[in-house]
């Protein structure tokens, strides 16, 4: 089972103007909190640039399981405004389809068509933060939606990992400058490590854009110790204060646009 979206109307509508409009005036806007099993329900494994474990454990469950997680959610989700029946009582179809809300038809296209991505990890087995610019032909970027993994206050430290599809994700639509710093905040502090035996791993930032494939067109290998960060990577190399980093993010989401 499958649910069909009406993502693109979303972006049209005078709210969704209203919420750029917004952003222009204050800096930032939050977005839906999903789950990872909430992104794969939406469309998240035809995505471009989607997290790989998240949607190879999504497509593992058995189809009673996963319809029937996607049946409670779609019907939670028309309860709360998210999804809108185009026709009432669809949601009892498989192959319904639904209009979304402006909130929610932003993310969506931010993640399934976005400008440029770049993404922040130091472990292929924890979630990264993801940055999405989000735009049109007219103006390629008219705002960043930052997919931020949220580790709930009574998990952090534990080394038992919960299933990857319940994990959480907070999104906030913001502008490049800001993202920039939020990126900047985040890759300055050290990676964590298993033991205090183990060398600290380094941040790599990515940048991808749209129909370059799997390689990043630019990385960045952050190592930070919360005061000051050593980057190397394309004509960088040295240790730089966070007013640096945070110049090095904004031209990094800058190239986002740039010819290669």
């Amino acid at each position: 089972m499958s649910i069909d979206l009406e993502i693109e109307a979303a972006e049209r509508t005078a709210a969704a103007r209203a919420i750029f409009a917004k952003l222009d005036d204050e800096g930032y806007v939050n977005l839906p909190v999903l789950s990872g099993a909430d992104l794969c329900m939406l469309g998240g494994p035809k995505q471009p640039f989607f997290w790989e474990p998240l949607a190879a454990e999504w497509l593992s469950l058995r189809p009673r399981a996963r319809n029937g997680y996607i049946q409670a959610r779609t019907k939670g989700m028309i309860e709360d405004g998210r999804l809108i029946e185009i026709t009432p009582g669809d949601g009892h179809r498989l192959d319904a389809r639904y209009a979304v809300s402006p909130e929610l038809g932003i993310l969506l296209a931010a993640r399934s068509r976005p400008t440029f991505v770049i993404a922040s990890h130091f472990s292929s087995r924890l979630a990264p933060l993801s940055l999405f610019a989000v735009g049109d032909e007219i103006e390629p970027v008219r705002g960043v939606v930052m997919a931020v993994p949220v580790v709930p206050p009574d998990k952090a430290g534990k080394s038992s990992k919960p299933s990857l599809t319940s994990e959480v994700f907070d999104h906030i639509l913001t502008t490049t400058a800001h993202a920039a710093e939020f990126l900047a905040d985040r890759v300055i502090g050290s990676a964590p490590t298993k033991t205090p035996f183990q060398k600290q791993p380094p941040r790599f930032v990515s940048l991808f854009r749209p129909g370059t494939g799997p390689t990043p067109v630019a990385e960045l290998a952050v190592l930070g110790n919360g005061t000051t960060a050593r980057v190397t990577g394309q004509g960088i190399d040295g240790e730089f204060d966070m007013v640096a980093l945070r110049a090095i993010m904004l031209d990094l989401l800058g190239r986002g646009t740039r010819p290669v």
